[in-house]
C-alpha cells in the first residue's frame, strides 16, 4: 500500500472525529480532476504558502495564531501509534503549545520545510510534502525529518487537515 492510500485509508477509519471529507474525496481522484495547468500552479502555490505561514508562525512562537489560521479543526495527526485525533480548539493548542515547550527546552531556534513536491488532487485539495530542518539557537543543525500535509480549502482558505512524518526523501507524488 502507497503512502498516499495510507493517508487517505487512515482519514476515512477516522472519519467519526469528522475531518472534512473533501480530501478522503478528493483522494480518490487523479490528480488535479480535469483542472487546467494554470488552475494546478495557482493551488501549488496557495497550498504551499499555507505550509511555510504554518512554520512562521512556529517560528514567531506564536501558537494561537498557528492553531487558528493554520489548520481546521478537528484535524488528525498521523503518528507512528496512530492517529491522534484533535478534537477541538483547546486540545489542538495545547498540544502546539506542549511542543513549542519541549522544542524549546531542548534547544530548539527554528524550523524550516523545504517543500520537494505539491500533490494536487482538486482545487481544494493538496498534499504537501517535503522535509523540516529543525535548527538550535547557535544554528546547528538538530534534525532533519520528512512531513506530508494534507491541505484543504474552503472560504477560510487553505488550512492543514492532517500531516505525517516520514522518512526524509519520501516524496509524495499523484503521477
Amino acid at each position: 500500500m502507497t503512502f498516499f492510500k495510507k493517508i487517505a485509508r487512515a482519514l476515512a477509519l477516522t472519519a467519526t472525529t469528522l475531518v472534512p471529507a473533501t480530501a478522503v474525496l478528493a483522494a480518490q481522484a487523479p490528480q488535479g480532476g480535469g483542472m487546467t495547468g494554470e488552475q494546478m500552479e495557482m493551488v501549488k502555490k496557495d497550498a504551499s504558502a499555507a505550509v511555510q505561514k504554518y512554520y512562521q508562525f512556529f517560528r514567531d512562537k506564536n501558537m494561537k495564531g498557528l492553531q487558528k489560521e493554520s489548520f481546521y479543526v478537528p484535524w488528525i495527526l498521523l503518528t507512528g501509534k496512530g492517529p491522534q485525533n484533535n478534537l477541538t480548539d483547546e486540545q489542538s493548542l495545547a498540544g502546539f503549545e506542549a511542543s513549542l515547550k519541549g522544542l524549546l527546552e531542548s534547544g530548539w531556534g527554528k524550523s524550516i520545510f523545504t517543500i520537494e513536491n505539491v500533490c494536487v488532487l482538486s482545487q481544494s485539495a493538496a498534499i504537501v510534502s517535503g522535509y523540516n530542518t529543525r535548527y538550535k539557537t547557535d544554528d546547528s543543525v538538530m534534525s532533519v525529518g520528512g512531513v506530508a500535509y494534507i491541505l484543504s480549502k474552503n472560504d477560510a482558505g487553505w488550512k492543514i487537515v492532517s500531516y505525517s512524518g516520514t522518512q526524509k526523501g519520501k516524496v509524495v507524488r499523484c503521477d
